[in-house]
């Protein structure tokens, strides 16, 4: 239980120290000088820390699947909230993310979401979830990655729901392959619904992409189901 408040700590002063001084002199930058990717150095290293305060140690493999410059969907499996500050900070290149528009309720994240090419999505609102797809496309397009939870929200037992397609649109709409990406025991670090944080070994896989040339949106359930039946085998459930 201690610890878990001591990450809440640390996230409050990281967003302090790092988050907002990043924020400003990013968003001024943007808006004077056109420069887009300021945050990201810093917004990595806070995840870094966020994850070292959990007590989690990551052990990455597969990054030489992918090309420098290339623009990917990452699609990964969810069991607890260490994933998206450790996607984030581990996959290597620039990436975005798509996000439950939720968190926009926090201005400090909201003033920082298109800084860090973040694209919210409101899976509620087909209207508001069809324009997410199009700027997720939009940021794939100028070569920023992007990474996505398909399942939507965090299993308990590690097992791995269906996907939803949202994030395949945008892969679709890009042009771009999407990486099937394997999140193991964050679960035990951190469980959904549980305020207690255990120290341990987490695993990030990343496997090779698969291209989405030949798919569409009448045969996209065809490419949902190829990157997860890669990804199911290779988590570890209780």
């Amino acid at each position: 239980m201690l610890r878990f408040y001591w990450i809440l700590f640390v996230v409050v002063v990281l967003l302090l120290v790092i988050g907002i001084p990043a924020i400003v002199v990013g968003t001024v930058l943007k808006k004077l000088f056109g420069i887009e990717d300021f945050v990201h150095p810093y917004a990595k290293f806070g995840c870094k820390v966020w994850i070292w305060s959990f007590g989690a140690r990551v052990h990455v493999t597969g990054r030489e699947h992918l090309v420098p410059g290339q623009a990917y969907v990452f699609a990964a499996n969810h069991q607890s909230n260490v994933d998206p500050p450790m996607l984030f900070a581990y996959l290597g290149p620039i990436t975005g993310a798509i996000a439950k528009k939720e968190l926009t309720k926090f201005p400090i994240i909201k003033q920082g979401f298109p800084l860090a090419h973040v694209v919210p999505i409101d899976r509620r609102n087909r209207e508001s979830a069809i324009e997410s797809t199009r700027r997720g496309a939009a940021e794939l397009r100028k070569g920023y990655s992007l990474m996505a939870f398909p399942e939507g929200t965090r299993t308990v037992d590690g097992r791995v729901k269906e996907f939803k397609k949202g994030v395949f649109f945008m892969a679709l709409e890009a042009g771009v392959p999407v990486v099937p990406v394997v999140v193991n025991d964050t679960r035990l670090v951190w469980r959904k619904g549980s305020q207690v944080v255990t120290p341990g070994d987490v695993y990030l896989e990343i496997l090779p992409p698969v291209s989405t040339d030949g798919y569409n949106e009448a045969n996209i359930e065809e490419l949902v189901e190829r990157v997860r039946s890669q990804i199911v085998p290779r988590v570890r459930t209780d």
